[in-house]
């Protein structure tokens, strides 16, 4: 039998997450469900919970890869023990306290697809009571950083985007995009590397986004998804 090529792997990490876990994967699996046409395979790196997120996802979730953590390695090095088994096309991290909107995956895969200089993409993210959340920013620098913990962003916005403007049917050209949603194509993982693990947590996505730019990729966000 012809193993069928897989088009996205799913990462997920999750420490201490069950119930919000739980929540992702059955969000995965109705997207999964309804896009047929995509070969997915999903994730999980467990970063030694204490509440029973792995035995949950063992139990509930049989068609999920379940990389267990004697201990907690950190975002990045998590996703990283992921990566290193993945075989899609795509690869997308997905923070475990996310659910995904049906046809969110074949969206972004689509894009992808049809923008062959485009290094990652993420989608457009709302929050629980339906407001939106910083999916992407400009790249960090000390001048916007000083700009940004001053307050005079909120007068003169320079150090985030102001996205509450963005058409949400129009993909756009961003320079970071947030780890909670990232979907980075193989290719240019091959080239720039991994996630850098000596950032345990935060702001290892800049870090990747700035390699990904250096490199000659494009970054996007694509709010359809």
């Amino acid at each position: 039998m012809v193993k069928k090529q897989v088009d996205l792997s799913i990462a997920i990490v999750s420490w201490n997450t069950r119930d919000l876990l739980a929540g992702c994967l059955s969000s995965v699996q109705k997207d999964r469900e309804s896009s047929q046409h995509l070969a997915v395979e999903t994730f999980v790196v467990d970063n030694a919970s204490a509440d029973g997120s792995a035995q949950m996802v063992s139990e509930s979730f049989p068609w999920v890869k379940l990389i267990r953590n004697p201990e907690n390695v950190g975002f990045a090095g998590a996703n990283n023990q992921a990566i290193d088994q993945c075989s899609g096309k795509y690869v997308l991290l997905l923070n475990s306290d996310t659910e995904v909107h049906a046809g969110a995956l074949g969206t972004l895969v689509t894009f992808m697809d049809a923008h062959p200089r485009a290094g990652a993409c993420g989608a457009r993210l709302i929050g629980g009571d339906g407001s939106l959340e910083r999916a992407c920013h400009p790249m960090l620098t000390p001048e916007r950083e000083f700009w940004r913990l001053t307050f005079l962003d909120k007068m003169w916005p320079r150090a985030t985007y102001t996205m509450e403007t963005w058409d949400t049917e129009t993909p756009r050209r961003v320079e970071v995009i947030k780890g909670a949603c990232l979907l980075i194509r193989r290719e240019a993982l091959d080239q720039v590397g991994l996630l850098d693990g000596r950032y345990h947590m935060y702001t290892e996505e800049v870090d990747f986004c700035y390699r990904l730019i250096e490199a000659g990729w494009e970054l996007w966000y694509v709010p359809q998804a």
